[in-house]
């Protein structure tokens, strides 16, 4: 690699945390036990913590949300707490009253799901670290995977000495090297945030990363430097199928020509031309060349 991860993120984030900033400087055992061992997966994951952390400037979720924002984040049909226009205004600035709400025992299901039982647990167990664990019981089941009390002391999540720990025990229960070698990033979102918030911005982070982390001899564009991914094989032999042009290359790779071809589907059938091919655009592929062979 180009630089070491602590010289990427000095570029990158230059106001980043101390604490980070020592995890990083000493972290290189920890990305080789994790097997993080190419720019391509090392260039995801920092896209990742710096996404979740600001630059490395946030270390716990603060919580202040104002109004508009909440109703943003957890509002009706967008979040699980279902935080109404009147509720946001009465919770505004509230840290603890907001995540206790949201992720505590104001929020059952949530709380169900983070392992949240006691009053206070939705702000004792906020967004922690790196990657933000977040619940009572992910810092349980990371404490034990790290060798470390983090449900007694969530405050040493983001201790330098721990702080890389829970987010690469996250990383590799999670199987994301398998999805940075194929340059998946939205898979790689998915599976940290739960949802596709902040796309644009990962996105953003993972090509500076890129940029000071690939060697000389790896191409500029990292969806070149990827491994054949089986999925996007299909997808392109499926949009050649459907009268592509140009034709694709069928190299398993998410490439320019392939978000074009992509979008240019979309455009035709009259969804959302983002280039991406979601479920919504992999059904209409799908209907597609179900009507073309029963003709």
């Amino acid at each position: 690699m180009a630089v070491s991860a602590f010289d990427a993120v000095s570029r990158m984030a230059p106001h980043a945390h101390g604490n980070y900033l020592d995890a990083l400087r000493h972290g290189d055992g920890l990305f080789h036990e994790h097997d993080i061992t190419t720019p391509l997966r090392l260039a995801h994951f920092l896209a990742q913590a710096l996404h979740e952390t600001g630059g490395f400037t946030v270390l716990r979720e603060s919580m202040s949300y104002s109004a508009p924002r909440l109703m943003e984040i957890f509002g009706v049909n967008r979040h699980s707490a279902g935080v109404t226009a009147a509720e946001a205004e009465t919770l505004a600035r509230q840290p603890e009253a907001i995540a206790e709400r949201v992720y505590g025992l104001g929020n059952p299901r949530k709380a169900r799901e983070l392992g949240n039982t006691e009053p206070g647990d939705g702000f004792r167990y906020r967004g922690n670290g790196v990657l933000q664990t977040t619940g009572r019981g992910n810092h349980k089941r990371m404490g034990t995977a790290c060798g470390a009390d983090f449900e007694s002391n969530p405050q040493l999540v983001i201790e330098s000495a721990y702080a890389l720990k829970p987010a690469l025990h996250e990383w590799t229960q999670n199987k994301l090297n398998a999805r940075a070698d194929k340059n998946d990033i939205r898979t790689i979102t998915l599976r940290i945030n739960g949802g596709l918030n902040g796309l644009a911005q990962r996105e953003a982070w993972f090509k500076k990363a890129w940029s000071l982390l690939k060697s000389d001899a790896e191409p500029v564009e990292a969806w070149r430097a990827a491994s054949k991914d089986s999925a996007v094989l299909r997808l392109q032999k499926a949009l050649n199928d459907l009268g592509a042009s140009p034709a694709l290359v069928t190299d398993g790779r998410y490439g320019a020509a392939t978000r074009q071809a992509v979008k240019a589907f979309q455009t035709a059938v009259g969804i959302v031309a983002d280039g991406v091919a979601g479920p919504v655009t992999q059904a209409a592929i799908k209907l597609r060349l179900a009507t073309l062979r029963g003709a």
